[in-house]
Formats: C-alpha cells, sequence, structure tokens
C-alpha cells in the first residue's frame, strides 16, 4: 500500500522556523549532557583509582572480622540449595535463575518514506506499508495498521518471566539480591513434554520449545515458549564487606562501586573492567551529545535551505552546506565542554582538545557568516 501527501513552499516555510524551537532544545539538552557526562567522566576515573589502592583482597572460606566495613575482593564458585520454579510448564531446578520467554505470531507493519522535492519549493511525501508474519514479544494491535486484511485477532495466554534464586553463596558468604542479579550467563533449557494442563490437539514441544500450534507452519496467534537456566558457577566479588554478606563501596567523590563479574578475575582486572565500562559509556554519551546537537543546529538552519527549494538543486546545496556547518559548530562545542572538563585533569589532553574546539568553532562560524561572492559585472 502506498499513502502520498504534498505540502507547498509556503508550508514547509512555516514547518522549518517551528523546528528552530525544537531545534534550539536540542542543542541546550545535548549541552546539559555533553556537560554532565564529562564531568561524570572526570569522577569515574578518580573513583576507580580510589578503589584500586583500597581494595583488599580476601578468601572466601571464612569471614574474618578484621575486615568488616572495609572494600573487599573475593572470587570462587556459587553454590545455591533453592529451587527456581515455573509451575505451569512443571518446571522445577536447583539453579540460581529460570528464565522463560514467550512470544506470539503476529502480523507486522513496517513503512518506508521518501520525499521528492517539487519546482517551486513544495514537496511531495510517499510512504509505503508491508506487511509480514512474525514471532514477536507481545500482542500487536493490527486495529492501527493502514492496510485491512491483516487481522491480529488474538488474546496472549502465555507471558515472559523469571524465577531467581534468593539463597546464594560465595564460599562462606551470602550474596545480596543485588549481585545475584549480575550473575546472567545462561544456557538453553530444552523442554521435555507437554505439560499435562496445556495438552491439545495442536500443542507440541519441539526441539525442547513448547509451541500450542505447528512450528514449522505456524499461523497468527500461535505461541511459543522458550526456556534458559542460569547454573552456577565461578565468580568475582567487589563490595565493603558487612558481617557475612556485603554492601556498596561509596567512593570519596560520592561515586558507588558494587561488582560481580563472572569468572576469576583478580582485583586489578575488576578495575580494568569498571574502567573499560566506564569508558565505553562516555564515548557513547559523547556521540550522543554530539549527533543531537548536529540536529539541533539543523533545525535551526532549516530555512535557509527551505528558502532556496525554489530551486530543488539550489536547496540541496544549500541544505549541504548547513548540514556541514552545524556539525562543524556541534563538534567544536562538543570538544569545548570536553577540553574544560579535562584541563584541571589532565592538561595534556585537555589543552589541545580545546585548541582543536576552537579552530572548528572558529571555522563554522566564519562559514554561517562568510558573504557570497559578488557577481561578476556585465557589460
Amino acid at each position: 500500500m502506498n499513502v502520498v501527501s504534498n505540502l507547498g513552499w509556503f508550508g514547509r516555510i512555516g514547518r522549518s522556523f517551528k523546528g528552530i524551537l525544537v531545534g534550539v532544545v536540542m542543542a541546550l539538552v545535548s549541552v546539559v549532557l555533553l556537560v554532565g557526562n564529562e564531568r561524570n567522566a572526570v569522577r569515574d576515573i578518580r573513583a576507580n583509582r580510589e578503589v584500586g589502592k583500597e581494595v583488599i583482597p580476601i578468601g572466601n572460606e571464612s569471614v574474618d572480622p578484621g575486615k568488616e566495613g572495609k572494600l573487599v575482593h573475593l572470587n570462587g564458585p556459587t553454590l545455591t540449595n533453592d529451587l527456581v520454579e515455573n509451575p505451569e510448564f512443571g518446571v522445577s531446578e536447583n539453579a540460581i535463575r529460570l528464565t522463560w520467554n514467550s512470544e506470539i505470531y503476529q502480523w507486522d507493519e513496517r513503512s518506508e518514506t521518501s520525499t521528492d522535492k517539487k519546482v517551486g519549493g513544495g514537496e511531495t511525501t510517499s510512504t509505503s506499508y508491508t506487511y509480514e508474519k512474525k514471532w514477536v514479544p507481545n500482542a500487536i494491535d493490527s486495529s492501527k495498521f493502514e492496510e485491512a486484511g491483516h487481522e491480529n485477532n488474538s488474546v496472549q495466554k502465555f507471558s515472559s518471566g523469571q524465577s531467581q534464586a534468593t539463597n546464594v553463596t560465595l564460599g562462606a558468604f551470602q550474596l545480596p539480591e543485588t549481585l545475584i542479579n549480575r550473575i546472567t550467563s545462561s544456557e538453553p533449557y530444552p523442554l521435555q513434554e507437554v505439560p499435562a494442563d496445556l495438552v491439545s490437539e495442536t500443542a507440541n514441544v519441539t526441539g525442547g520449545v513448547f509451541y500450542t500450534g505447528s512450528p514449522t507452519a505456524p499461523e497468527i496467534g500461535d505461541e511459543r515458549v522458550t526456556f534458559a537456566l542460569t547454573q552456577p558457577g565461578n565468580v568475582s566479588v567487589m563490595g565493603v564487606q558487612k558481617g557475612e554478606s556485603f554492601e556498596p563501596y561509596r567512593a570519596k567523590n560520592g561515586k558507588i562501586r558494587f561488582e560481580l563479574n563472572e569468572g576469576l578475575l583478580s582485583a586489578n582486572e575488576m578495575v580494568q573492567v569498571l574502567e573499560q565500562k566506564a569508558k565505553f559509556l562516555r564515548w557513547a554519551l559523547r556521540i550522543a551529545g554530539f549527533v543531537l546537537m548536529s540536529i539541533g543546529f539543523g533545525l535551526i538552519l532549516k530555512p535557509l535551505s527551505v528558502l532556496a527549494d525554489l530551486v530543488p538543486f539550489l536547496g540541496n546545496l544549500v541544505g549541504a552546506a548547513t548540514g556541514i556547518i552545524g556539525m562543524l559548530l556541534a563538534g567544536g562545542i562538543t570538544l569545548i565542554i570536553a577540553a574544560i572538563s579535562w584541563i584541571t585533569f589532565r592538561p595534556l589532553i585537555g589543552v589541545p582538545l580545546l585548541i582543536v574546539a576552537l579552530a572548528a568553532l572558529f571555522f563554522g562560524i566564519k562559514k554561517l557568516t562568510a558573504k557570497p561572492a559578488n557577481a561578476p559585472q556585465t557589460a
């Protein structure tokens, strides 16, 4: 199915000027995001250094009262006597966690939109809708579909969920729920047969998966449920010893450190993992802030390209130019924020960043305010 809409030049002008306000808000939000991220980056590095200096390696065989209230590191195998269960499917196992994932076979709508500019500044928007059958986590409301004939008139009977052990030990220590939640590795748990309460003409277990219908030729409304089991295994823990358990460590700058990694890691290795996670988050937020600011500046400068769209080719050129200028301005401001945050902490990084940032910002402003070259004189 294809839906076509038209918008005139004056309509586009009005829309672009409304977009200026949105662009300003996006630019301001990106500045707040970037400033907060850089401030947090410096605090993270200082907190991780503090952890590396303060942490004390201990064994897991017994609880040493002399380490009470100290930041400790230990590792070893976890154990639990708890049963994790799903009564509906008759599953009961001695493990840390049992998870089940329910899916339903549904029609799904996808849309693709393309826009073509017209001479005179207007534009034509064409949206095509396609439909496919697929397994999805939740039932889809087909009443909102653009085209009829793809009805999902079904109610999902099964839901996803989990059952988790509450008593998990590491040697002589009891793991708190916060750390148990971080034991995430799992393996498929195949069902052996259809539970007695769910037996029907079409229900079956194929490849360890429960199906309400045919696994190879499903129909709309069919459901399937898969299971996974998290078994006890080796873990490494870093936290403040409190009795026979642990609590979070608060660094001098207020940052919280309370860690569990799967596998046998040393204290130094756990600190390195912390630093890698923090580094990844820093760069993800920097990129997000830069992209958000670039889009904001793009919306602020959008009226220029719309005004030039009386001639589509000219509008494309102006749009490309304002896009580059917006990215230069966003890049410059992003680098300035990062540089100012790092100058006091690492001047060898902060000062060069500031120089590059000012150069990018200067170049962007220069391009934005540049006057067009004089037209050649005619005789």
